[in-house]
């Protein structure tokens, strides 16, 4: 790996190749994941290489790849990912593998749909992304996002129930969070959706309007997201990605600039978030020199925030009284709360 980052003259490729020997040196239990693998004839001319973009828990594994152009347009691409996806699907953990390709690229595309991918439905920074499943797990045909209805709203809540019982807490509060936010003012209608599979729900994500209170005096209209939830006995197959990724494409349609809120880096990641603190926002009340890697934002509209820096608030709706779901909470059937280790609430 370092001969051939040394070799190359292509800043790009330098910088993904320095990326790769990192990623191996970093995690040498997993090098495979994160090295460059060699295409070769059986003659043993090299004629392209593969790569994996890592693999993190919580995240689908990405496959890149490349052939020589004399080389080209004779089914080697092919080949090579439908074996690079079989060694993948051998790890019990990965579910699913995604691609990016140049929106033009036309030859790669078609490699990707004759190892089974599918579009995603969404555009990452090369172009449009696409996926494939392993037997026996989601595929991109078997389920249906839509906006809530009226009637919906006692099954959402308790999908939302079950998803995030004993998650955080003892018990939860966000089947009632739910419940309130769709009264609320800064309730976006337009982006509350569901997710079926089968005729039945199995997954729901919300918005909320809110700013960003900028040092300069300004207040910078963002949204914030959630409660997002999917059925637990459905949860790490790739349905909560497909629900994130095409309500945050929703957004973006609709104009708005950013989405700040709460959540984990190793999932939201994928979907394009990072650090709030990287964008010079900083979340209300928090100290200065508190932790504050919980808090995430994604641009919608590139460079949104360029000139901003200062404070996030989270929309009142949000904060909730504990009787207040107690009582709310006897409407649904007795469950058992727990005191796990990994809550972050007492």
């Amino acid at each position: 790996m370092e001969q051939v980052l040394q070799a190359e003259k292509d800043e790009e490729l330098r910088k993904a190749y320095r990326e790769m020997l990192e990623g191996c040196l970093k995690h040498p239990d997993q090098w495979e994941w994160y090295a460059m693998w060699m295409i070769e004839k059986p003659d043993g001319t090299q004629i392209g290489d593969l790569c994996f973009k890592g693999i993190e828990e919580g995240r689908n594994p990405e496959i890149g790849y490349g052939i020589l152009e004399e080389f080209q347009g004779q089914g080697y691409a092919t080949e090579a990912v439908r074996l690079a996806l079989q060694w993948a699907f051998q790890h019990p953990q990965v579910r699913a593998v995604e691609a990016e390709t140049d929106p033009d690229n036309a030859a790669s595309q078609r490699v990707l749909a004759k190892c089974g991918f599918q579009e995603a439905g969404i555009t990452g920074e090369e172009g449009p992304r696409f996926i494939v499943f392993r037997e026996g797990n989601m595929n991109a045909k078997d389920y249906t996002i839509r906006l809530e209805k009226k009637e919906d709203y006692r099954a959402v809540e308790n999908l939302v129930r079950e998803s995030f019982w004993n998650v955080y807490r003892p018990g939860c509060s966000e089947h009632y969070v739910i419940h309130v936010l769709r009264d609320d003012p800064a309730f976006v209608k337009e982006l509350d959706f569901v997710m079926e599979k089968d005729g039945k729900l199995i997954g729901q994500n919300m918005f909320m309007k809110t700013v960003i209170e900028a040092d300069d005096g300004r207040a910078i209209p963002v949204l914030t997201m959630g409660p997002i939830g999917i059925t637990p006995e459905l949860k790490r197959k790739g349905y909560g990605k497909a629900l994130l990724d095409y309500s945050l494409e929703k957004a973006a349609e609709m104009g708005f600039g950013a989405v700040l809120f709460e959540g984990n880096i190793d999932f939201y990641g994928k979907s394009g978030f990072d650090y709030a603190s990287r964008f010079g926002i900083r979340y209300h009340d928090l100290p200065e020199d508190a932790d504050s890697s919980f808090f995430l934002c994604k641009e919608l509209i590139p460079g949104y925030l360029d000139d901003v820096t200062g404070v996030y608030q989270t929309p009142q709706g949000y904060y909730v009284e504990d009787a207040d779901v107690e009582e709310f909470d006897k409407d649904f059937p007795p469950k058992e709360k727990l005191k796990l280790p990994g809550q972050i609430f007492g």
